[in-house]
């Protein structure tokens, strides 16, 4: 590491420390830890992704509070949030808050009296992250709430990912609960639904199935659609059976990849999420996009090599290192943040060839380590 870059990392962690002491300072002065616990509403921001990468926190929260009563609120208001997508028993209510109501529903959560507040944090800068404390603390009444922490910084992303990666979202949670005294082992509370009334025998042992979830909102997480082709002809030819999930807008693309393919499968927009889940429990890996459905994937122990753009600080969006792997090209234009991007190149560097070693690299390993796995 070169001299300007140990400086350009100093400075990040100097940065990052100096929000978090405050951040617990002010914690420490506004609010008690010593009041007990019936009511609990936890708040988070998101949809799929971001909502699945809380799962472990919240079976966490879960068992230090087994008879509290948890409410869920959100200020994202679209209809696939953390609620959605967690057991159905696990929330009491869920608050969905429209902006141009936020008032109005924020004297409703006022009236609940709840005894602790929980955030599971987006990366707040720190004006942001006071802000929010001020609103729980003296507009809501909560005289017990935790969760928050330093964020991230956007500042030299690039010397970020090539060698100090933040943390994973989830193990984030779970570091902060453990600052606040919550550990435990955690596990992933999802709703989970079967695929089918009847499984086809195609998705049954010894048969192997190759998910490919292709499906992304960001343009510029893409892989090109000429290598998912690429991969699945390399796949059928192999003896493997592909079976592409995502939503309606995915459906022509999955056709183009399996176009003439015998045992490829298009089931975009067939599934719910809860179905996705149990659809993926069928397979035997999956081949994914950095997409909420690659979250899904591991939180339902299916292994995955996930595609990464490196255009953001995308170690925070890993899957967990076991059971899993990443495929992501560091380049010069790397941490650009962009969402659009004319040559996407930090994905097209990822051949087909490379993804098909991994995947064969990453069944190896679960062969050898779990000789009993079902496949």
């Amino acid at each position: 590491m070169i001299r300007t870059d140990m400086l350009k990392l100093l400075t990040i962690q100097t940065l990052l420390s100096m929000r978090y002491r405050i951040i617990a300072c002010v914690q420490k002065l506004l609010f008690s830890s010593q009041i007990p616990v019936t009511k609990i509403l936890i708040h988070r921001v998101g949809t799929f992704g971001d909502s699945i990468v809380t799962l472990p926190a919240l079976s966490l929260i879960r068992r230090r509070y087994p008879d509290a009563q948890i409410d869920f609120v959100t200020t994202y208001a679209t209809s696939l949030n953390l609620s959605t997508i967690v057991r159905k028993d696990f929330f009491s209510k869920v608050y969905l808050i429209q902006k141009q109501n936020r008032q109005k529903e924020l004297k409703a959560l006022k009236r609940e009296r709840y005894d602790l507040y929980i955030e599971l944090p987006q990366n707040y800068g720190l004006i942001k992250t006071l802000r929010n404390m001020l609103v729980v603390r003296f507009f809501l009444g909560i005289k017990n709430a935790f969760g928050w922490d330093e964020g991230m910084s956007k500042l030299f992303a690039k010397e970020q990912l090539t060698y100090a990666p933040p943390l994973r979202e989830s193990e984030r949670f779970v570091r902060n609960l453990a600052r606040n005294a919550i550990t435990g082992t955690p596990d992933y509370p999802l709703n989970i639904e079967a695929p089918f009334a009847e499984i086809p025998t195609h998705f049954q042992a010894p048969h192997k199935v190759i998910a490919f979830v292709i499906g992304t909102n960001v343009p510029a997480n893409k892989w090109p659609l000429s290598s998912w082709r690429s991969l699945a002809i390399a796949l059928c030819q192999e003896g493997f059976s592909v079976a592409i999930i995502g939503g309606e807008q995915e459906k022509q693309d999955a056709q183009i990849i399996i176009a003439d393919l015998d045992h490829a499968y298009n089931f975009c927009g067939q599934f719910s999420i809860a179905q996705s889940a149990g659809f993926l429990q069928l397979c035997t890996a999956a081949i994914c996009h950095d997409t909420g459905a690659m979250h899904l994937c591991y939180a339902v122990h299916t292994p995955l090599v996930a595609l990464f753009s490196s255009r953001q600080l995308a170690s925070k969006w890993f899957p967990p290192q076991k059971g899993n792997a990443v495929l992501m090209h560091i380049l010069p234009c790397s941490g650009c943040f962009r969402k659009q991007c004319e040559n996407n190149l930090c994905l097209k560097e990822i051949t087909p060839d490379a993804v098909e070693r991994q995947l064969h690299k990453l069944l190896k390993e679960i062969d050898e380590n779990s000789p009993c796995r079902k496949l």
